[in-house]
């Protein structure tokens, strides 16, 4: 899987999440919709029961009928269970049968009849003496037993209703009392039933249900399993590749950026990402690609520079030592070695001095502070002011406080060097040093009264490499590194290195560093 690309990788997950997901559900709702339809079906069944029951509670005798297409079916139970003919059934219930049932009078009428459940009453019945055309034999007992309760009933096979042959439609007395609520019954796995029980005039307890069967409820729940065989694998499938689309087209600003991140390479660094237009972390990617760029760019054009611009510069001493000695050898009994060995130490002096610039830079640019520690910037004041130099150093006031910086006392003593060194060769008479102290901050001030510095040029006097016109004389400047040097050791130390007037009408060069947290000042 990891090594997948991350488009591949993407469809995957979301297929597969989306995959599993709709199977559980597809699961679940079957098995929902399964309990609901049997839930249906069951209900149907107590309907069916409850329609039955009202009829007979309500004094008419009839039997179960139902709609043989839809497979529901009546059964009848006795107190321990065990089933019972519908004849039995009629014969626990014949005890409420009114008696004048065996009256062969014709005039009788149906006023035993008190109640109308469900379109059986009264107003539906036929009028005594019109038995109903479709009337059939009951049959409950067979031909020629002499039950005269029983033996020739009628029944209407649309409503269960039974008359005797004259028409009369036989009514309770007292009918057969429920017990309880409809309970459902266990027959098996493929049917639902529910019974009821029921307590007849003499006492005897029976049962009587309805069962239906579950194959309509098998049949639909088949029929949906086979729907969704063939519509879940066809829209997982289609959502996989609506995600494969839909990554293609969210990953194309990628695919550019990769594709032109390829062709930049050293020699073109001016080049850029694309950035897209859609406010994602893609966009905010390239940006900040194409920040990277810059500064690289910017980097590297400044290491150019400075190569070619330190090519340049030791290429002097190099050329000028070398000059001076191929003089020599050509008239070596005229020269005057002395002068010519003073010469060659200068410019290999001025070589040194600007190797050890360059090392100080590059070690600047590629490491900054190693192992930064608490240092009392005073003493590092001190040891330089114990330099010889023209003219000399004036302080403005003593060193006898504590001003406590974290950084590098070889780097901080570096770039006081230099502001002094630089302050000394431009100054005419004098050279000033202050050092003062805030809460947060620690300043050190070099001013001199030389020419000074133009407005326009103390942006760029920090630049490498960069002189003034006054100072292009090697002789009287150094090689531009300098306060470039001065200006990077501030900024490693978090602070920072400006050029303004002096008050001694030269130049002020003002160092700021933060004071470190756990210094104190002593003396204030």
């Amino acid at each position: 899987m990891r090594n997948l690309g991350l488009k591949t990788r993407l469809v995957v997950f979301v297929t597969l999440t989306f995959g599993l997901a709709i199977s559980v559900l597809s699961v679940v709702a079957i098995r929902q919709i399964e309990k609901s339809l049997v839930a249906d079906t069951r209900a149907s069944a107590e309907a069916v029961l409850t329609d039955y029951l009202g009829s007979i509670n309500g004094g008419v005798a009839a039997v179960g009928v139902v709609d043989d297409q839809v497979g529901t079916q009546f059964f009848y139970n006795d107190a321990d269970g065990n089933p019972l003919t519908e004849a039995e059934y009629f014969r626990l219930i014949a005890s409420g049968f009114d008696p004048s049932f065996t009256e062969l009078d014709v005039t009788m009428t149906q006023e035993a009849t008190p109640f109308d459940v469900a379109g059986t009453g009264p107003d539906n019945l036929p009028a005594n003496g019109a038995l109903p055309g479709d009337a059939v034999p009951l049959e409950l007992v067979p031909a020629g037993a002499n039950d005269p309760f029983l033996d020739g009933l009628l029944v209407e096979p649309d409503s269960g209703l039974l008359f005797d042959q004259r028409g009369v439609a036989v009514t309770f007395v007292a009918g057969p009392v429920s017990v309880g609520e409809p309970q459902p019954v266990d027959l098996g796995p493929e049917v639902v039933a529910v019974s009821q029980t029921l307590v007849g005039e003499d006492g005897t307890t029976f049962n009587v249900g309805v069962s239906s069967p579950l194959q309509p409820v098998s049949d639909s729940i088949d029929t949906m399993k086979s729907l969704l065989l063939v519509a879940v694998p066809t829209l997982i499938a289609a959502i996989g590749a609506i995600t494969w689309l839909a990554a293609t087209r969210a990953l194309a600003p990628v695919n550019a950026v990769t594709r032109q991140a390829q062709e930049i390479s050293a020699s073109n660094l001016d080049q850029r990402l694309p950035v897209p237009h859609a406010r994602d972390e893609i966009r905010a990617l390239a940006i900040t690609v194409n920040d990277m760029l810059s500064r690289l760019d910017a980097s590297t054009r400044q290491q150019r520079q400075l190569i070619a611009d330190a090519s340049h510069e030791l290429r002097s001493p190099v050329a000028a030592s070398r000059a001076q000695l191929e003089v020599a050898s050509a008239n070596p009994h005229t020269t005057d070695w002395e002068a010519t060995g003073a010469t060659v130490l200068a410019e290999q002096a001025h070589l040194s001095h600007l190797i050890d610039d360059l090392l100080a830079l590059s070690r600047l640019d590629e490491a900054g502070l190693s192992a930064p520690r608490d240092i009392n910037i005073a003493d590092v004041l001190s040891e330089e002011l114990g330099r010889p130099r023209l003219p000399a150093v004036e302080l403005t006031a003593p060193l006898d406080q504590t001003f406590v910086v974290e950084g590098d006392h070889r780097l901080l003593g570096r770039a006081v060097r230099n502001l002094l060194d630089n302050a000394c060769r431009h100054a005419e008479t004098r050279v000033t040093l202050s050092l003062t102290g805030s809460a947060e901050h620690i300043t050190v001030a070099v001013d001199d009264d030389g020419p000074g510095v133009p407005e326009a040029e103390r942006l760029h006097i920090f630049d490498r490499f960069t002189r003034l016109d006054e100072a292009r004389d090697r002789d009287s400047g150094g090689a531009g590194l300098g306060l470039a040097i001065a200006s990077d050791v501030a900024l490693a130390h978090g602070g920072s290195l400006v050029c303004s007037t002096s008050n001694l009408g030269g130049a002020r060069f003002t160092l700021t560093l933060p004071r470190a947290t756990s210094g104190t000042t002593a003396n204030q």
